[in-house]
């Protein structure tokens, strides 16, 4: 039987809590470059074609644009033997408030491909140019020896290294935000603009632990380096709907309880909050996305303006399934699938075993877009792929009829 709703339009369906022909079936990748004997891709454009084959849902990305450093800003970099025979790299911002710099050790797995295909661009299809220091990455967070901002008087510096892109590099981002929306129409997808930052940053400019031991020693710290990266995520957020993306999402990577513990409600949603805000404001819809710790910030999940929570995990969330669906009744939820201990640890009938459970717990009146709670890793067993979306085809098909 011919399926009656567009994937597009399945999402949007979904989004608004009705129940469409099918739940969704999302396979993010956290590669545009991928292949195994039964499949490959160099480009989101091809990958689209391929999960369209399949039968899935795919989502066109449109990346936002990383910051630039502002054009007084000097740049200098090294690559050193250290005396205990490692190799460091450093780079350094000289800025007119001072110098900002961060030191790495070279580890030996620096150059290897993975790590180039870390920065995701809307278009890109090939690796990184360089492999040197890129100032949001995390291959820096456990190699580094020196954070970047290691105190207040780094952070009048972090402003010049976090301005919004100009001249040909701002309009070429745009030409490819076009031309990812162009395909997204040809083939009647959804368009997502990939990620706003705030919280997040923390990890990446900041040593976790010490950043957290602000919280108690000098919370103005925390406000003023917050107050630094939320105009950063406002310009990206106006890109973004300038560009006439269906939804925004808002990266909340690192923003688990372990590392915010409590704070969430004081820290990070009046963030999400306002930016959820002026996505409606457009007409668009808001994602938030976070895969660990959902049990923790359940009550201040009730208050969360967002539209779609992505990260709906069945080990790392905290709490069953039934219990994110049962107070979570008002967000769409994306997840169900580990794909860590499913998709690349399973076996096929654990992995038909985990679609049956998510689909029952989450599925029923919509709201439920099945996927791995956060991505499909290049270690992902391909059989184990076939099998999730086999299962979520055949189990997934509204009215829902349980297990």
């Amino acid at each position: 039987m011919p399926e009656a709703l567009s994937s597009r339009e399945r999402y949007l369906t979904t989004f608004r809590h009705r129940e469409p022909d099918r739940v969704p079936i999302l396979l993010d990748t956290n590669a545009l470059v991928f292949f195994t004997p039964q499949a490959r891709w160099y480009n989101q454009f091809e990958r689209a074609l391929v999960m369209l084959d399949l039968g899935c849902d795919p989502i066109i990305n449109v990346w936002l644009p990383t910051p630039v450093v502002h054009p007084d800003v000097n740049v200098r970099t090294w690559r050193e033997r250290g005396k205990d025979g490692r190799t460091y790299l450093g780079k350094e911002f000289q800025t007119p408030a001072g110098p900002l710099r961060q030191v790495v050790v070279e580890t030996d797995d620096w150059c290897d491909y993975w790590h180039g295909f870390w920065i995701q661009r809307t278009l890109s299809c090939h690796q990184r140019d360089t492999y040197g220091m890129d100032l949001f990455d995390d291959w820096n967070v456990s190699r580094r020896t020196e954070p970047w901002v290691k105190g207040r008087q780094d952070l009048p510096k972090l402003r010049y290294v976090l301005q919004k892109p100009s001249g040909w590099q701002l309009d070429e981002w745009r030409h490819d935000a076009q031309r990812a929306l162009e395909f997204a129409r040809r083939h009647d997808l959804l368009t997502m603009a990939r990620r706003t930052i705030v919280t997040e940053a923390a990890l990446w400019l900041c040593d976790m632990t010490w950043f957290t031991m602000q919280f108690h020693d000098d919370p103005g710290f925390v406000e003023e380096f917050l107050e630094i990266m939320e105009p950063v995520a406002h310009r990206q957020a106006e890109l973004a709907l300038e560009a006439g993306v269906d939804v925004v999402q808002r990266r909340g990577w690192y923003d688990f309880p372990d590392f915010w513990g409590g704070r969430f409600e004081r820290y990070i949603l009046p963030s999400i909050n306002d930016e959820a805000r002026r996505v409606h404001q457009a007409g668009k819809l808001h994602c938030y996305l976070l895969t660990m710790g959902w049990a923790a910030y359940l009550d201040a999940f009730q208050k969360l303006e967002t539209d779609i929570l992505w990260g709906a995990d069945p080990f790392e969330g905290g709490a069953p399934l039934q219990t994110f669906k049962a107070r979570l009744r008002d967000k769409t939820l994306l997840g169900g699938i580990s794909g860590e201990r499913h998709l690349i640890q399973g076996t096929e009938p654990q992995v038909r075993e985990a679609v049956r459970r998510a689909v029952a717990a989450l599925a029923p009146g919509g709201g439920f877009v099945l996927a791995s709670s956060s991505s499909v890793y290049h270690e992902t067993k391909w059989e184990n792929v076939l099998a999730m979306v086999d299962e979520a085809r055949r189990v997934g098909r509204y009215p829902i009829s349980g297990l």
